[in-house]
C-alpha cells in the first residue's frame, strides 16, 4: 500500500484560509444579520423593532472593525509563514488579495448594514 504525498502543507491552506477572511466575515455578517432580524421579529413582535436594529448596527460595526484589521494589519499572514525567502513573493500577493477582498467585503457589509435606515427593520412580519 502506498501513500500519498500531501499536495498542500496545513501552513498553506491556513494562509489560504486567512486571505479569504474578508469574504467569510462578510458572510457571517450576512447570516448573522438576517437570522436575528427574522427570528427576533418573530419571536418579539412589537417590541422587536429597537432590539433588532440594535443588534444590525452592533453587528455591523464589529464586522467592519474586523475587516478593516485585514486590511490595515496585511503582516498577519507573514507572521504565519517560517520560511519567509521562499514564500515572500507568494506571502505579497495573498495579502494584496486578502486586503482587496476585505475592501470589497467591507462594501457588502455596509450595504447590508445601511438596509437598517432606508426598510422597516420588521415590515414583513404581521
Amino acid at each position: 500500500m502506498a501513500t500519498s504525498k500531501q499536495v498542500f502543507s496545513d501552513k498553506f491552506i491556513g494562509i489560504a484560509l486567512l486571505s479569504l477572511a474578508g469574504p467569510l466575515i462578510w458572510v457571517v455578517h450576512f447570516a448573522v444579520v438576517y437570522g436575528v432580524q427574522h427570528v427576533a421579529c418573530v419571536a418579539l413582535l412589537n417590541n422587536a423593532d429597537f432590539w433588532v436594529a440594535t443588534s444590525i448596527i452592533v453587528m455591523t460595526v464589529v464586522a467592519l472593525l474586523a475587516l478593516l484589521a485585514l486590511i490595515l494589519k496585511p503582516d498577519i499572514l507573514q507572521r504565519l509563514s517560517r520560511n519567509r525567502i521562499q514564500e515572500e513573493r507568494i506571502i505579497v500577493f495573498l495579502s494584496g488579495v486578502m486586503r482587496t477582498l476585505a475592501f470589497l467585503s467591507i462594501l457588502g457589509v455596509l450595504w447590508s448594514g445601511i438596509s437598517l435606515f432606508f426598510l422597516p427593520a420588521c415590515g414583513s412580519v404581521t
